[in-house]
């Protein structure tokens, strides 16, 4: 029975990218459960680490994590992986290096250092269309190629078609950027739905939260406010979003009025294909829903990056999901925030993360959302005020873009640039090679190749979409080598029931 059980929640947790399990030295019974409930917990999108607490300043220094196919783990440090697929992995323990065969070991862990600085060169994220995510520093950009300079691989070269957008790092100074859980509240989240309550845990630059749960910081929002971050799940999404807030500790809607007083604030909701925004004063005045808008995106993918924008002057909130502005809101009972915190608010419905949270200066300045959609059969330039370009890429040098219309040729200096999509090619994608490895960058997203070898300075690898190349093993915190399946998306266009907001 319990390997039955052992078994179900494994294929429930590989629903998502990666099976992340978190677990210690197994050997009763009850531990193995624990580490196979964790594999549920942890399988939060391709790139998403187990929901367990971090070690306290990870290093080099630290135990990395072997895992057996059977459950079985064991701490330790990796020494080599060579070409006949035998691992050798060291213990602390043990005077010599333990030799393994591949085919047992499930997964291995990391705690590499912290990696060097993006640097100034138009760092970016490069997405391809088979879920791969790597950053680095835009070399190039032809009708053929994309070709990024990375430190940890250094120039690695892919096929135009194989691409499907590269995201541009702001290069404005922050006003706030998350760089750990210190300062943080934990809220004292009640379960939703009958829902177990707990805590978000933050790890390698991340919040998580698979249950009920919510966290604050009192960010000192100003009047003029740009709030970035990335934002992935599995399973319903149900996120609340607290804007303007004077509390840390999250509210129950049903007792607004026997809770003690708080101050005006603006909870935005993320659920489903929806985005509505709760307009919430104190005790006795009701609560009004500004209109919500649509995100088909959310059924597209289980990965977003999410720009939330808000003027106080001009009484107005913004969304922009991926680049693209979807929703102005205007709050003709004038702006009611009071507070300077945010807080957010996960309901209990499916895993949540948040990373690459920045609290970014704004002119005040929103171009009105785009009427015409860009063609899918174009490449597509978002700029910095949100307008787009639509045409073919022809060439990227000494800091700007060719871009060919049906006209002429438009040069677009890279600054002004935060988002390339890539028309959509014809063809079949890049196939996954026999035996690959799932990948996770120490500070990244995830990466999928054949593992040729490992040894202490260099990682052979070989991806059908950038060929051979050298990584630098510092790169990694987890290699997965049991074959998962993609996460699948919600796969409906249709207006979805939506799950209650209860938690702000």
């Amino acid at each position: 029975m319990m390997r039955w059980t052992n078994k179900f929640l494994w294929k429930v947790g590989r629903s998502c990218c990666f099976a992340l399990i978190q677990g210690g030295a197994a050997a009763p019974p009850y531990l193995i459960l624990a580490a196979a409930l964790a594999v549920v917990a942890s399988a939060l999108c391709a790139d998403g680490p187990a929901l367990t607490a971090p070690a306290a300043g990870s290093t080099n220094a630290a135990p990395g994590r072997l895992l057996l196919r059977n459950g079985d783990s064991l701490d330790g440090d990796l020494v080599s992986i060579d070409t006949n697929q035998v691992v050798l992995w060291k213990n602390v323990d043990v005077a010599g290096p333990i030799e393994f065969k591949l085919d047992s070991i499930s997964q291995l862990d990391f705690h590499p250092p912290v990696p060097p600085d993006r640097g100034t060169n138009y760092p970016c994220k490069v997405f391809l269309t088979q879920g791969d995510v790597l950053e680095g520093s835009l070399v190039s950009c032809d009708r053929d190629n994309v070709c990024l300079q990375t430190w940890y691989a250094g120039q690695l070269l892919f096929p135009r078609k194989q691409v499907q957008s590269v995201l541009f790092f702001p290069t404005a100074p922050d006003l706030f950027t998350v760089t750990g859980p210190e300062g943080w509240t934990q809220g004292a989240a009640s379960g939703v739905l009958g829902a177990e309550a707990g805590q978000w845990t933050f790890r390698d630059g991340a919040f998580y939260a698979s249950k009920s749960a919510s966290i604050a910081r009192d960010v000192k929002l100003p009047d003029t406010a740009e709030l970035q971050f990335d934002l992935a799940w599995s399973g319903p999404l149900a996120l609340s979003l607290a804007l303007y807030a004077d509390s840390l500790q999250p509210m129950l809607i049903a007792d607004k009025d026997k809770i003690p007083d708080f101050g005006a604030f603006y909870s935005m909701h993320f659920q489903s294909l929806y985005v509505d925004v709760a307009r919430i004063k104190k005790k006795e005045n009701p609560i009004i829903n500004l209109p919500p808008v649509i995100v088909n995106t959310f059924s597209q993918t289980n990965r977003v990056h999410i720009d939330v924008r808000a003027r106080k002057k001009s009484n107005t909130l913004a969304l922009l999901v991926n680049g693209q502005l979807l929703q102005v809101w205007t709050d003709t009972n004038g702006f009611v925030g009071e507070g300077t915190a945010v807080r957010f608010v996960h309901n209990g419905l499916g895993l949540i993360k948040v990373s690459d949270l920045r609290l970014a200066p704004w002119d005040g300045v929103l171009e009105s959302a785009q009427t015409n959609l860009p063609p899918a059969d174009q490449d597509t330039v978002w700029l910095t005020n949100n307008t787009f370009l639509s045409g073919v890429i022809e060439s990227l040098a000494g800091g700007k873009m060719t871009l060919r219309g049906k006209e002429d040729n438009t040069e677009v200096p890279l600054e002004r640039v935060s988002r390339l999509v890539l028309a959509s090619a014809p063809g079949e994608p890049a196939k996954e090679l026999e035996g690959s490895v799932h990948a996770v960058f120490a500070h990244g997203g995830p990466v999928t190749f054949q593992l040729e070898s490992w040894t202490a300075g260099s990682v052979n690898v070989r991806s059908p979409v950038f060929g051979q190349a050298k990584f630098d093993p510092n790169a990694f915190r987890r290699l997965v080598f049991r074959p998962l399946d993609p996460a699948a998306g919600e796969g409906t266009n249709s207006t979805p029931a939506r799950p209650p907001i209860l938690l702000h």
